[in-house]
């Protein structure tokens, strides 16, 4: 059975939308135990690896898929928000700025792990102190790294990206469907 470890209500939907069939469980891994130490790319593997070896334990014998999604600006990672004012701080510091979004899924298939990065790019426009009050008003970037949803209302601030939509979403959905399929995972049509 595919498990998606992931309480991520847009990667169940990416998930479902592809067609796999899948029990969704939340990982038992504590995301505030790894620091970043500067490198996006080492931090989010990690912790998409650590989420799906949480769960290896009590699904032996199921594939295991797990993802996560981090923001970066400058370097800084932009986790979810804590409060209203962390996402507006999140927001004003993401206005008339390009920044990275990194998605990273780990695969966990008997001894087979694999853990794969994808690297999509996010402008947005100048976002005035009233549209981010607005938004937060909203409650959609609370639980979102940058404190948007570019599939909800976070839409109207960006100005373009380059990569894969998915991957902004949080699950670079082609890159995971090409992966299951080489273990013979595949959609049910």
């Amino acid at each position: 059975m595919l498990i998606l470890g992931s309480t991520s209500p847009r990667r169940k939907e990416l998930l479902e939308s592809a067609g796999f069939k899948f029990k969704v469980v939340s990982p038992v891994f504590d995301e505030s135990s790894i620091a970043y130490q500067g490198n996006p790319v080492d931090y989010v593997s990690t912790l998409a690896l650590k989420k799906a070896e949480s769960l290896k334990q009590m699904y032996p014998g199921d594939v295991i898929l797990t993802a996560d999604t981090i923001v970066v600006l400058d370097n800084e990672v932009l986790g979810k928000p804590l409060d209203h004012n962390d996402a507006k701080s999140m927001l004003k510091k993401l206005s008339n700025n390009l920044h990275q979004v990194y998605t990273a899924v780990s695969i966990i298939i008997n001894d087979v792990t694999e853990v794969f990065v994808d690297v999509a790019s996010v402008e947005f426009n100048k976002i005035s102190d009233l549209d981010i009050e607005s938004y937060i008003l909203t409650n959609e970037p609370m639980d979102k790294a940058g404190a948007y949803a570019i599939q909800g209302g976070g839409a109207k601030f960006i100005l373009g990206y380059q990569g894969d939509f998915h991957t902004i979403m949080g699950l670079p959905l082609k890159k995971v469907i090409e992966t299951l399929k080489k273990y013979q995972i595949d959609p049910v049509v």
